[in-house]
């Protein structure tokens, strides 16, 4: 039975009641008017035109170039990463204008991760799983490609998990890694890209990354400072969580964690070289290197601000907290 002379009670965990909260963080308010006003339409990248200068490079540099946006894809599959907080985040009545701009990364993301398969596609159609290799190299290309997206199936699942781990501020915080890895390719790839579509694609992405980076700050100033010692740690393990997971696309396939074909990174480097001659502007490793690196350090610059220790990354020979133990369950994967 009811009883209609009382309030309901609401479950936990539930998108009810409503609430409305327009007066906290104005900064990420004045961040989700700014994600309108910069939509842009990925159907308004001139893919005929791309699908022209295709049909004039050599099979394997097209091959190059598709399989390069097929790597960044296991990570651009980002829509259900944020769709999923988005849900976490009305079920948990966190912010009203943090649920808000987080359903606009939602959107981008969906976006970021069609310009992948529009630019797959009009290079190499079909490829990775509707192709038919003609050599070895070929099919140890879609093979790689198939294992990374195998170890995003992993990391999904690990992600998942991650909400009855971690706090909504720690999840939040961890994206921070993500959003520099991204705002830092994007821009490096547009400076370098000779193809035009391609140019175009990568600046549009970066202001939108640079829009989810200035989230990641807004989120470090108003919850780090109200953590305590232990949740600061969490954060400190994302980061170098983080690092593992986007060290594939951003400098080299780490050895932790991925589990990957042994000739992995010969093949992927060969593939890059191929994009790379193509037009595609793939950074050097040793550019690749120090774009990383800087990014890393912008992230450790940052949370150091508000306490929170940065992870040793001795890949990159960056000195720091010793992070032990991290595994699939620790990862929250966000690009």
């Amino acid at each position: 039975m009811y009883d209609y002379s009382k309030d309901p009670e609401f479950p936990p965990e539930s998108i009810y009641p409503l609430d409305w909260d327009f007066d906290t963080s104005p900064q990420t308010w004045r961040l989700y008017s700014r994600a309108k006003r910069e939509q842009w339409d990925e159907d308004q990248i001139d893919w005929a035109k791309l699908e022209e200068i295709a049909s004039g490079l050599e099979r394997k540099q097209r091959l190059g170039v598709a399989y390069w946006w097929c790597v960044l894809a296991t990570f651009d599959n980002a829509a259900p990463v944020f769709g999923y907080a988005m849900v976490k985040s009305h079920e948990r009545h966190i912010p009203t204008a943090y649920r808000s701009f987080i359903s606009t990364i939602t959107f981008d993301e969906n976006r970021h991760c069609m310009v992948c398969g529009r630019a797959s596609q009009c290079m190499f159609k079909g490829f990775p799983r509707g192709f038919k290799p003609q050599d070895e190299l070929e099919r140890k290309a879609a093979r790689n490609v198939l294992w990374t997206w195998y170890n995003g199936a992993r990391y999904w699942n690990a992600y998942k998990e991650a909400y009855n781990k971690y706090t909504f501020d720690v999840l939040l915080t961890s994206f921070m890694m993500g959003e520099a890895a991204a705002t830092t390719i994007f821009s490096e790839m547009g400076d370098g890209a000779k193809i035009p579509q391609f140019k175009q694609v990568f600046r549009q992405i970066s202001l939108d990354e640079t829009r989810h980076y200035a989230f990641t700050h807004v989120l470090l100033q108003d919850n780090l400072p109200k953590m305590d010692e232990s949740r600061k740690m969490m954060v400190t393990k994302q980061i170098r969580a983080g690092f593992i997971f986007l060290s594939l696309i951003m400098y080299r396939p780490p050895k932790d964690f991925w589990k990957l074909p042994h000739d992995y990174e010969e093949v992927h480097f060969k593939m890059e070289d191929l994009a790379r001659d193509a037009g595609l502007g793939v950074p050097s490793l040793e550019e690749k290197e120090k774009a990383w690196r800087e990014a890393v350090l912008r992230v450790g610059a940052a949370v150091s601000k508000y306490g929170v220790k940065f992870p040793e990354i001795p890949e990159l020979g960056i000195s720091g907290e010793e992070v032990e133990g991290v595994s699939e369950e620790d990862v929250i994967p966000v690009f």
